[in-house]
Order: structure tokens, then C-alpha cells, then sequence
């Protein structure tokens, strides 16, 4: 990238976009993400298209502008954050320091247009609490449902905690108020007891009803009971039964929907048979290239070369000499 030159959209313009301006393209891009990430990033797109740098930061740079427009499931930390404070950084005259670029040198290769947009299909269902595409029984979340709803037992308790809080500091945007997260193998950043503040001990009493009575959340004094899901993470397709839920694995869950929704990443067939045929054939191209450079020794040429190589890899005479050439392949591939 030469300085002087914006950072700019990576997709070639088709005739339908010859007249759309290059931030145009990409604000199309981003409004078609789910989670709002038009609203969230469009100023910082068009920063970007207004910047102009020295080329050696442009390059880290234009890696992280082309990782905004990933999915955000993908993403492995807060890119846009990210984005944002170098940007900032870079506008007032510093370069990136050295471990920004190697956060940056570290970013995985950007995946697929078929990754991308298996994933966006998949945030757009999420955002919406719509998995029935890959969840079968969603008559045992209704029945749970309705009980709950007609729980005195329940209701009791959500009376005594808005009689001791005002829960409406604690709801969101959309007027909901969610329990605090638990992550991978129960981890908790939460996990010490802060009971100073008020809103610390909100949130402690809160994750206690939730887990009580299974819940994500409250909106109004309505119970959001938590469902059997299946979801990406950036780390792996993670599936999540909740502790009510009796689980039968045959019929709650549509495998084919989940397992194409988790080999969208790209994930290569494996087993231990695969492996051992793929070492095998690995190691019987590394003989055939040493047999290669011996027939090249021996000035072996055409039909006499190709037969003396077959000969010595145990292979049928009568092989084709392309599959000769492609087990050679394998070895400059290194597959």
C-alpha cells in the first residue's frame, strides 16, 4: 500500500456497484452482519476510508479493517475495539508498537466467503432466539414455560427482589436484565464476593434466582427461561442443555443441521484410519521423490523411468503414469 492511498474496500466492484463509492460498499457489507454492526461501525468505516498513513502501518492496519467485516462469532478479541484505538493511534502521528504487531501477525487467515456467510446466517438466527433449525424438541421448552409462568413459588421471589432493588437500573435497551455469564469449564470473572455496592449485590442475588429457576434473564416480569442451543464460538461449535431439560440425544437435536454448521469453519474429515492412509501416503511420496532423483542418476527416461519407479513402490506396472505424477505432488504439496 503506498501512503497517500485509503484504506478502502478488498472487494472488486461488479457492474451493479460501479456507481457505489467505495465506503458505500463497505457500509452495504456491514449492514448485512448481524448485531447491529452497521450502527456500531460505520463511523469507524468511514475513518478508515479517510485515512492516509505510511505504508509500513497501513499494511497492519488494512488487516484489522478487513477482519471488521468478519462475523463477530469469529472474532478472537474485540476487533472493532481494537480498530478504533489504533486508528486513533495512528491519526495522531504513532506507529503501532511492537505488540500490536504481533497481535496483528498473529490474526488467523481471513476465512471463506463460505465460512462468512454460513456463520452470518447462523448470528442472524442467533440474535433473533431462533434455533429450531438445529433443536427439535421445543415442546419440552414450552411446557417448562407455561409452569413457570404460573409459579407462585416463582413469582414470589421476583416480588421480593423488586422489593428490595429498583430492577429497572439493571435492564438493557431492550428492558431486560441478564444473569452474569459462566464460560468454558465454569470459569467465572465474577467469582469473588463484592457486596459493597449495590449493583454487586444485585447481580449476586439476581444469579441465584436465575439458576434457581434456569433462566438467562427477565424482561419485566416476564421469565426468559434458557433453551437447548447449539452455538459457534471462536473456538469450536459449543452445545448447551440446560439443567430442567431431559435430554434425549437422539431426537432433541438435529445432528445434520449442527454438524454443517460446524464443518462451515472448513474442518477436514479425520479418524484414525484417515490418519494412518494419509501418513502412508505421505511417506510412500517422500520414497517416490529419493526414487525420482535415483531415476534421474540412472538417466531412466518415458516408459523404462515410470516402470522402474513403479517397481521399486510396490505398485502395479500397469498404473497410470498420472497417478505416478500425482503421488510425486504430494511430496512438493506436503499433503
Amino acid at each position: 500500500m503506498n501512503p497517500g492511498q485509503d484504506l478502502g474496500t478488498n472487494v472488486t466492484p461488479t457492474s451493479k456497484s460501479r456507481s457505489s463509492s467505495p465506503v458505500q460498499i463497505d457500509l452495504k457489507r456491514l449492514a448485512a452482519l448481524a448485531y447491529h454492526r452497521l450502527e456500531n461501525s460505520e463511523d469507524l468505516v468511514r475513518k478508515f476510508h479517510r485515512f492516509t498513513g505510511t505504508a509500513y502501518d497501513s499494511d497492519y492496519l488494512r488487516n484489522l479493517y478487513d477482519w471488521l467485516f468478519v462475523p463477530i462469532t469469529l472474532w478472537p478479541i474485540d476487533i472493532e475495539g481494537l480498530s478504533r484505538a489504533e486508528l486513533h493511534r495512528a491519526e495522531s502521528g504513532k506507529r503501532l508498537d511492537k505488540d500490536m504487531i504481533l497481535l496483528i501477525d498473529l490474526l488467523p487467515p481471513l476465512p471463506s466467503d463460505r465460512i462468512q456467510r454460513a456463520v452470518t446466517q447462523h448470528e442472524h438466527a442467533v440474535q433473533h432466539g431462533t434455533y429450531e433449525p438445529l433443536i427439535r424438541a421445543r415442546h419440552k421448552y414450552n411446557h417448562i414455560e407455561s409452569q413457570l409462568a404460573c409459579d407462585r413459588t416463582f413469582q414470589a421471589h421476583w416480588t421480593l427482589i423488586k422489593a428490595h432493588f429498583d430492577v429497572t437500573k439493571f435492564a438493557d435497551h431492550k428492558g431486560i436484565i441478564r444473569r452474569r455469564l459462566v464460560a468454558e469449564r465454569s470459569m467465572r470473572e465474577h467469582w469473588p464476593v463484592r457486596w459493597t455496592k449495590t449493583v454487586d449485590r444485585f447481580h449476586a442475588v439476581f444469579d441465584v434466582f436465575c439458576q434457581r429457576w434456569h433462566l438467562y434473564g427477565m424482561r419485566g416480569d416476564r421469565p426468559l427461561l434458557l433453551k437447548l442451543t447449539a452455538n459457534l464460538t471462536p473456538f469450536g461449535t459449543m452445545i448447551f442443555i440446560p439443567a430442567y431439560w431431559s435430554f434425549d440425544p437422539k431426537r432433541d437435536l438435529n445432528w445434520r443441521a449442527i454438524t454443517a454448521l460446524h464443518k462451515a469453519r472448513g474442518v477436514p474429515k479425520q479418524g484414525a484410519k484417515l490418519g494412518t492412509n494419509q501418513l502412508a501416503a505421505r511417506l510412500e511420496a517422500i520414497h517416490a521423490t529419493k526414487l525420482s532423483k535415483e531415476a534421474d542418476a540412472r538417466k531412466l527416461k518415458g516408459e523404462a523411468r515410470s516402470s522402474w519407479m513403479l517397481k521399486e513402490l510396490n505398485r502395479d506396472l500397469r498404473t497410470d503414469e498420472r497417478q505416478l505424477r500425482r503421488i510425486l505432488a504430494k511430496s512438493r504439496d506436503g499433503n
